[in-house]
């Protein structure tokens, strides 16, 4: 639904002003921040909007994620929706999982096969 503007079939659940409006933030909004496993010097590329994260990629993606390793990840360009669930308290010194290229991978994987 959120992938297709907030319609089910032909009809409207949520308005969609508001599901535009998820990866819509401002250029100049402060909530950039760069991966987690890049390194200091790599630019910002997340933006943090809404309690989404919106991704600097040519589909128009964007993901909810979790304090446990829930992911929720949505890619209109790809017409690619992924939710990984997790449950696990990961210590700060286990790096991230590279979760986002592998989103996106499986994306464009199925998007050829279509």
């Amino acid at each position: 639904m959120i992938r297709c503007g907030g319609a089910v079939g032909d009809r409207q659940i949520v308005p969609a002003a508001v599901i535009a409006a998820i990866p819509d933030a401002p250029e100049s909004y402060a909530g950039r921040v760069r991966f987690p496993a890049a390194p200091p010097s790599a630019p910002a590329t997340l933006l943090s909007h809404d309690y989404w994260w919106i991704l600097n990629d040519p589909y128009g993606s964007f993901m909810a994620s979790g304090i446990h390793g829930q992911r929720f990840f949505v890619s209109p360009g790809l017409e690619t929706v992924i939710v990984h669930y997790g449950s696990q308290v990961m210590s700060p010194a286990v790096p991230v999982p590279p979760l986002v290229p592998a989103f996106l991978q499986i994306g464009a994987r199925l998007r050829r096969t279509r």
